[in-house]
């Protein structure tokens, strides 16, 4: 999904930002030698028509007590009011300490909210104001245009997570309610929940798609008579069972740390060929092995061992309290065509120390 409507600043370009300092939009903890920092670069306070994504994406950085870019964290990203989406749920911070996301605004008027957290340090929170859009929605219907549920991937024969939604609006852009809107499959032999659908009143009309039974590209499109934009066309990915994934790879390794000391660990979903498979939500977990045992330590772990996956990558931040000798076995309940039990045959990371 093209959801980004602004790209995000490089770190440069963001110092001025930074350097306002935390204000009443940041979270400060003590230090404990990790990331102490979560703060807002960019999109607080933005107003859009409801039902509308920001001009701008959401920005947020982590840093450690020093003001250094903390990477490879997790950030939730939870609308907590006002009914809108966000995309991607969850995002990886990068090597300047940044995440970003879309959001989507509810499709009422009023004000909308949304929280970017991260686990153990906190989270920052989102304002942002959905007007009913100009003109009222009492226009002559004039154009048919997407608002989201393209381009995504589901396993073949289920679902896609996110309805696909058009919006009719009139000459001055605003919605236009009771207008027919009319979806049909043109590719892949899915089916949709209604094949017509009334725009509500912000223009908005969506349905429900559920994929064709093979793996392949299928098509959607939601036609409106003659207006402008119409028709719009959907497409998803129909993956095999198991999303494609073949085996885990520990993608970064862990390495000898000192008792809780954080480090970092990622692990990636590979197809048979050897390529990330870019599934997201895919929820991995670690278990943590003691040298000679066959049961787990994880009351040892410091940080969340289960993270869910971001375009085929899932990352953890964890410290261990007790030394020893020590390797991680990868773990998931959401691929069983990889085993009831986790990836069959076991996956372990690299031996490493604790000191």
């Amino acid at each position: 999904m093209h959801l980004l409507r602004r790209p995000v600043s490089p770190l440069p370009l963001l110092t001025g930002l930074m350097a306002l300092g935390c204000g009443g939009g940041d979270l400060v903890l003590p230090s404990d030698g990790g990331p102490a920092t979560v703060e807002i670069v960019q999109g607080d306070g933005q107003a859009a028509r409801a039902g509308s994504p920001l001009a701008d994406s959401l920005v947020v950085r982590l840093a450690d007590q020093g003001g250094n870019g903390v990477r490879g964290r997790t950030v939730s990203w939870i609308v907590s009011s006002g009914g809108g989406s966000v995309t991607p749920g969850a995002v990886t911070t990068d090597t300047d300490g940044l995440a970003a996301a879309q959001w989507i605004l509810g499709e009422s008027p009023g004000p909308n909210t949304l929280n970017a957290f991260v686990s153990g340090v906190g989270q920052v929170t989102f304002t942002a104001m959905a007007s009913g859009g100009g003109g009222g929605g009492g226009g002559e219907a004039s154009t048919l245009e997407l608002i989201e549920g393209d381009d995504q991937s589901a396993p073949a024969g289920k679902r896609v997570p996110v309805q696909p939604a058009v919006r009719v609006i009139d000459a001055t852009g605003g919605p236009v309610a009771g207008y027919d809107v009319t979806f049909a499959v043109t590719g892949g032999g899915g089916t949709v929940g209604h094949a017509v659908e009334t725009t509500n009143g912000d223009g908005i009309a969506r349905t429900d798609w559920t994929l064709g039974p093979t793996p392949g590209t299928n098509t959607l499109e939601a036609q409106a008579g003659s207006l402008q934009g119409s028709p719009v066309v959907f497409t998803a990915e129909a993956t095999s069972s198991g999303g494609g994934v073949d085996h885990f790879v520990f993608q970064v390794q862990p390495h000898d740390v000192r008792r809780n000391e954080r480090f970092t660990v990622q692990v990636a979903m590979l197809d048979a060929g050897g390529a990330v498979v870019p599934l997201n939500g895919i929820v991995v977990y670690l278990g943590l092995f003691q040298e000679g045992s066959d049961a787990p330590s994880n009351g040892l772990l410091v940080g969340e061992r289960f993270q869910p996956s971001q375009g085929g990558v899932a990352g953890f931040d964890l410290a261990v309290t007790k030394k020893g000798h020590y390797r991680f076995r990868v773990l998931t309940d959401d691929l069983p065509s990889l085993g009831p039990h986790g990836p069959e045959p076991y996956v372990f990371s690299s031996a490493f120390d604790v000191d």
